[in-house]
């Protein structure tokens, strides 16, 4: 009888949601890092751009890491147009992507439930919907690959609508509006407590110090609001809040939770000052700031997609704050 040799077997590796979820990670993560080592930071966009934001072929806007990969992917490639589309949606509107047209990955976040083993009440198996109590919420990330519509067919220049190149002056009514109904109903902020140190948020008392007063001297109000935004963000993951463990964690400064914290109070941040039309980088050195989180997230995949959701899940909380307050 021949024998079979065990060497020729190959090694089978099991598929798993965590699996695919850190390909992705890692996928969208290189190409950040590769916008980051050309010089473009993603999520301090420009919006003086006259394509606007990215949208997808059917007109939706995204939101968060992907509006900041495609812009990305739009000045790095000089693509003529903000719209995106899949390969399937192209050929079913009679279109063809262009011959060695590579692709953008972009991602969103599914949902499901997953059942208590020891749980009698329900039949054990997963759902896309909550059946039974026992059941714990479980996300996992999905890929989709996008082509700027400029790659295909269906790309007509005289389509192209560009936004009017209108200055509109910097709005820190709405700043000031967001910062005092967070500070009224949500998380005192003490200007002038300490003028000694930085700005920071202390989540033990779950207060922000501002720096003002004598011997304080901001920029400008810009300069100012966009600080305070950034605490604010911090603020957002208190444990009466988002309970995000870079605050609630025991050692907060310092700490590699609040490493991964601080990318989400800048990316936070950079969301609040773009809806008030701030345009000011207040970066005393690019190229380092650059440099330190190339080095951060070369050595920590999972940190982009993580923080830049928890980013937007504090912007929400503070843009409802201030909806739920009548401003």
């Amino acid at each position: 009888m021949k024998t079979t040799n065990k060497k020729s077997f190959k090694k089978t590796v099991k598929v798993t949601a965590n699996s695919i979820t850190k390909s992705i990670q890692e996928k969208v993560t290189s190409a950040i890092i590769k916008c980051l080592e050309d010089g473009i930071v993603p999520w301090r966009r420009e919006y003086k751009s006259e394509l606007g934001l990215a949208k997808s072929y059917d007109g939706k806007i995204y939101r968060g890491i992907n509006q900041w990969i495609c812009y990305a992917s739009m000045v790095k490639n000089k693509f003529k147009t903000n719209t995106w589309i899949t390969y399937r949606k192209c050929a079913s509107e009679g279109g063809q992507v262009l011959k060695g047209s590579k692709g953008t990955v972009i991602v969103f976040w599914n949902f499901t439930y997953k059942c208590d083993k020891d749980c009698t009440l329900c039949d054990g198996k997963s759902s896309f919907v909550r059946k039974c109590d026992c059941q714990r919420k479980i996300g996992f990330l999905k890929s989709f690959t996008m082509f700027n519509l400029s790659q295909t067919t269906l790309f007509d220049p005289k389509k192209v609508v560009k936004e009017p190149k209108v200055e509109v002056p910097v709005n820190t009514e709405i700043a000031e509006t967001l910062i005092g109904n967070w500070m009224t109903e949500q998380c005192p902020i003490k200007y002038g407590y300490d003028n000694t140190a930085s700005p920071f948020y202390s989540p033990s008392s779950d207060f922000i110090n501002i720096p003002f007063g004598d011997g304080v001297d901001w920029v400008n109000d810009e300069a100012l609001h966009k600080t305070t935004f950034h605490e604010i963000v911090h603020s957002t993951g208190h444990k009466s809040r988002n309970s995000r463990e870079g605050v609630t964690g025991m050692n907060f400064f310092g700490s590699h939770e609040y490493s991964k914290e601080e990318l989400v109070a800048e990316m936070g941040s950079q969301i609040l000052s773009d809806i008030c039309g701030f345009k000011q980088d207040h970066l005393e050195n690019t190229s380092a700031y650059i440099g330190s989180w190339l080095k951060a997230l070369k050595n920590n995949q999972d940190w982009l997609i993580w923080a830049s959701t928890r980013a937007e899940q504090g912007v929400d909380l503070i843009l409802n704050n201030s909806m739920k307050g009548g401003a």
